[in-house]
């Protein structure tokens, strides 16, 4: 406290004893009131009562309550090391960013045990049932085995779990998880779709309503809050692809691709691309390769990032808050990827606000990029 702070004294309000008086002076240092005078003598001195004492001093009222709440915050917060699980289902690269992303961001006191399913359910439910004589603080699951795996085994333990694609399909959370949506929400992509291609008014999609109909549903809710038409082509298999797509493309002006298991597989990417090219309808997609293929933009799910943002609400859960039941966390830093070559061949021209924007650019004047690898796509 400084001087200026400290400097209106306040008078002691109880009675005083013989031979005590108070008086107001100028604070020196720390002190805000000075006792003056004689010693007490012992023979005048009475020990207060509790109930005295706070009567005595009226500020011990407001105080406690305060001292309460910082031992409450104190131990909230994690004084020993906590330990962490990660159940890992299978092993790859993209799963291993993410968690070391995730490592990155836990307390330095936390113990931190890794798990690899190898792509194997069974395996996975084996290695959360031996948790349960000890379990951990956490557990941290990484694709949709290993959610699977805490889901059915784990019912007491806190899980977080990310990169999985539609979680809802799958049952997931559960009252004890939580975790990172792997998806960017419709609103937010039908808003950098807007920005590439603002005069796009009728954009397309195909989709699995299996998969993917709830976020359809939301996508269209927020076209129509965007102004443009959202033309939504449902499908029940793969083979159903080739048919709409040739059907959607002459009616639309910009090719959404979703990121839907029944439509994106690896021996559909090379059609996707080919017939909107040929029909010159822009595709604006999901990921890195995709663009670097041909696609003229996406809105990009960094692993990093997903598993640095699982790593802080880890470390909330850890430090004793509850999030909210039922609900996941959106991917708090999408990335927004562009090929300039594929933006030129449409006619876009991306202005220099959406290229500030772009955290990704690919290709430059002159044709359509050649593919690059698969190993975003499906992660």
């Amino acid at each position: 406290m400084s001087a200026e702070q400290s400097g209106k004294s306040k008078r002691f309000t109880g009675t005083p004893v013989t031979m005590i008086r108070w008086q107001e002076v100028k604070p020196i240092g720390q002190q805000g009131e000075i006792m003056t005078d004689h010693r007490i003598p012992r023979r005048h001195t009475k020990r207060p009562t509790p109930s005295e004492g706070i009567t005595r001093h009226p500020n011990l009222v407001f105080l406690l309550p305060a001292l309460c709440l910082w031992a409450l915050i104190l131990t909230a917060s994690p004084a020993v090391a906590a330990d962490v699980a990660i159940l890992k289902s299978a092993d790859v690269a993209y799963y291993q960013q993410a968690i070391q992303a995730f490592r990155e961001s836990l307390p330095s006191n936390t113990t931190v045990t890794e798990y690899n399913l190898a792509g194997n359910l069974e395996r996975g439910r084996e290695i959360a049932r031996s948790l349960r004589a000890a379990p951990p603080a956490l557990v941290f699951s990484v694709g949709l085995k290993g959610a699977l795996a805490a889901k059915l085994e784990l019912v007491d333990t806190p899980v977080v779990f990310c990169l999985v694609l539609n979680p809802e399909s799958h049952g997931l959370p559960t009252p004890n998880m939580t975790g990172i949506q792997m998806r960017v929400p419709p609103a937010t992509q039908l808003a950098s779709i807007q920005t590439l291609a603002p005069h796009a008014r009728r954009i397309g999609l195909i989709y699995d309503s299996i998969e993917s109909g709830t976020m359809v549903v939301d996508a269209e809710r927020s076209a129509r809050k965007l102004g443009v038409q959202l033309v939504a082509v449902p499908i029940k298999n793969q083979s159903d692809l080739p048919g709409a797509l040739g059907k959607l493309l002459p009616t639309v002006d910009l090719f959404w691709l979703l990121q839907d298991p029944t439509i994106v597989t690896g021996d559909s990417v090379d059609f996707l691309i080919k017939a909107t090219l040929d029909a010159k309808v822009p595709l604006f997609g999901f990921s890195p390769t995709l663009v670097q293929q041909g696609a003229v933009g996406a809105l990009v799910v960094n692993a990093r990032d997903i598993g640095r943002q699982a790593g802080d609400l880890a470390t909330t859960i850890l430090r004793g808050s509850v999030p909210p039941q039922h609900q996941l966390q959106d991917p708090a830093h999408p990335q927004l990827a562009l090929n300039l070559k594929s933006t030129e061949y449409f006619g876009l021209g991306p202005s220099k606000e959406v290229l500030r924007l772009a955290t990704l650019l690919y290709g430059g004047p002159g044709a359509v990029v050649e593919r690059d690898t698969m190993k975003d796509l499906i992660p």
